[in-house]
């Protein structure tokens, strides 16, 4: 500027120092950028600005004539022109500095002011383009620089504009109507803007209006129709619709159909039912994208499938499996709405896992394992069932240890202390069985040492082997009841004593019978030997001889009998021999042998029947053929 009013400061010095007759008007505007010089001579030239106006007119003289007394009113006026023009050239050479756009005050000149908010426009910033346009539109429309800003203020507009449609064209539709709307109904370029604002609201609906069915449709797996509504949106006039915003709808249809196809693999894995199967289905539809639609529904099947491996840890609790209830519960993943209770399902069957060591110390561990679920928990019950159950059984684990350690003295009366500490265990107490266990043995072992007391007097009795100290120790080993642990061997020691007294005590009466025997008094040896009762020590060799003792009886009693049978066979008399040896009943001695004749004889018998029956039938045979053949001759003749 300061360049363009230095060249018009010359071509005016110029003119007046040509002294050719024009008419020379000068138009200037001090310290402006945007201002300019325009000289209009007679051939009609102009410089037209928006500051003040300063005239000056001179008029050339006209052409000398040849009055000569004229030069003194040319020379006197040539002077007066050339005073003013040297002022007005003064003046021009000593236009005011340029303003200091940088610390301008809201007090200076207008021009200055003009000047530097189209310095700042220039910069191309949108701030600095705003703070122009804020201070044209407040010029009155009879100012000088009126015209001229709003010539600006359209071009600043425009500019404003393109920062908005940028804005717009990023997918930011109220960032582009914000910085739309600062430009000032006052703007000549205001009703395209206003155009403009209503044509990207209609368009960012249309565009807003595809998207939502768009999602719509990826929600209801709807592919097809997703596809179409991509093509809906090309077809908006928007480079954010129709490029950017197209390739992030294909890539997101993409993302739905892949998270669908994850789903639906992990339901598969699911409806197999079994902890491994419903972990795998956990796993995988846990790789579904967290940004997609599936995802909710993914993550409400992982809840499910988190309580069915709930339910298998409960089932495999209640069978005792303790380990397999936690494996189970483990395969919950952190994110379930179970995980706090598949992991109190841990603690507890952890606890139960470390108590099946039944010591002082898997208790302590146990209790302290199942003090941490929570009250609001659904197995808090169960827990605190647990630690009472785990108190109880250290409290009477306890009472146990110390009772045995008293018990391995094994004496009586240690015995006795260690049932008593025992016996406080109460019958409802989980340590009761084991408790009435070991007072079961330990009552044994003292049982037994008595026993054994009573046992080892009655041997000592018995020592002598006299038929009185043989009853006296069979009485004293007699007091080790039925139940008690040495009962077995004091009964054989019994025995082996009774034994000897019954010997002691029948063998006179058995010899006494072998006597008479030998006498040939077979009956009284009989009656005598009959009186050594049943299951006496001396009563089978007592029956041995009394069978021996009946056998000859029998035999010299019924022999004749069998021998007059045998008579009546050898006569021919086979039925009366069959007869007679009958009469040997069973159980004699000789029915054995009695009993093989009689089959003898009637095998003869029958034999004897067969061939006379069979000579009968040939008589009766030969007959009738006789008979036959004499009627045939008779007939011939």
């Amino acid at each position: 500027m300061r360049r363009q009013l230095q060249e018009f400061q010359v071509r005016a010095a110029n003119r007046l120092r040509s002294g050719q007759g024009r008419k020379l008007v000068i138009r200037v505007v001090p310290n402006a950028k945007a201002s300019a010089t325009s000289v209009k001579d007679d051939d009609s030239q102009e410089m037209e600005s928006t500051a003040e106006v300063i005239q000056t007119s001179m008029t050339a003289p006209k052409k000398r004539g040849g009055l000569s007394r004229l030069w003194l009113f040319w020379l006197t006026l040539l002077l007066g022109l050339g005073g003013t023009v040297a002022g007005a050239f003064f003046w021009l050479a000593t236009i005011p500095p340029q303003a200091n756009c940088k610390n301008i005050s809201p007090i200076a000149p207008e021009t200055d002011r003009l000047f530097c908010a189209q310095e700042a426009a220039e910069t191309g910033k949108l701030d600095k383009l705003l703070e122009a346009i804020t201070f044209v539109q407040n010029l009155p429309p009879d100012h000088p620089l009126y015209s001229q800003a709003r010539g600006m203020m359209e071009e600043w507009s425009k500019s404003i504009l393109g920062f908005a449609q940028a804005k717009f064209d990023e997918g930011d539709l109220a960032g582009a109507i914000a910085i739309a709307r600062k430009i000032p109904s006052a703007s000549p370029f205001h009703p395209q803007v206003k155009e403009r604002m209503q044509q990207w609201q209609l368009e960012w609906r249309r565009g807003e209006e595809i998207s939502k069915k768009f999602h719509v449709a990826l929600k209801e797996q709807k592919w097809f129709e997703a596809s179409q509504l991509i093509q809906n949106l090309s077809a908006l006039n928007s480079p954010y619709w129709d490029d950017e915003l197209i390739e992030q709808h294909v890539d997101r249809m993409s993302l739905e159909r892949d998270a669908w196809q994850q789903l639906e693999e992990a339901r598969n894995f699911a409806d197999r039912k079994t902890s491994e199967n419903l972990a795998q289905a956990i796993a995988l539809a846990g790789k579904v994208d967290s940004k997609s639609y599936v995802k909710p529904k993914a993550q409400a099947d992982r809840n499910l499938w988190s309580q069915e491996l709930l339910k298998i840890a409960a089932e495999r609790f209640q069978k005792e499996d303790y380990d397999g209830a936690l494996t189970a519960a483990k395969l919950v993943p952190s994110d379930a709405s179970v995980y706090t209770e598949a992991q109190d399902w841990i603690k507890l069957g952890r606890s139960y896992v470390i108590a099946q060591r039944d010591n002082i110390f898997s208790f302590l561990e146990a209790k302290a394992g199942v003090r941490d679920i929570s009250p609001k928990s659904p197995l808090y019950q169960n827990a605190k069932d647990t630690a009472e159950t785990w108190a109880n059984n250290l409290q009477d684990l306890v009472h146990m240890h110390y009772a045995e350690t008293i018990a391995n003295f094994a004496q009586p009366l240690a015995f006795q202390v260690a049932i008593n500490q025992a016996s406080a265990i109460a019958p409802q107490r989980p340590g009761r069985l084991q408790a009435q266990t070991l007072i079961a043995h330990w009552r044994k072992q003292i049982q037994q040492i008595e026993d054994r007391t009573a046992l080892l007097s009655a041997t000592q009795l018995a020592t002598p082997g006299t038929l009185e100290s043989l009853k006296a120790a069979v009485t004293e080993a007699s007091k080790i009841k039925q139940g008690q642990p040495l009962r077995i061997e004091a009964q054989t020691y019994i025995a082996q004593w009774n034994k000897k007294v019954q010997t002691m005590e029948d063998q006179p009466i058995l010899d006494l019978a072998k006597g008479l025997a030998t006498q040939g008094n077979l009956k009284a040896a009989v009656e005598a030997a009959q009186k050594i009762s049943p299951g006496r020590a001396l009563y089978p060799e007592a029956q041995a001889a009394l069978t021996e003792w009946v056998t000859q009886i029998q035999t010299t009693e019924d022999m004749p009998i069998l021998d007059a049978a045998v008579a009546l066979a050898a006569e021919g008399r086979l039925t009366g021999a069959i007869n007679k040896a009958s009469e040997i009943r069973y159980g004699r001695a000789l029915y054995g042998e009695a009993q093989g004749a009689i089959a003898r004889w009637e095998a003869e018998r029958n034999a004897i029947w067969e061939a006379r029956r069979r000579a009968a039938e040939a008589e009766a045979s030969q007959t009738e053929d006789f008979s036959e053949s004499d009627f045939q001759s008779q007939d011939s003749n």
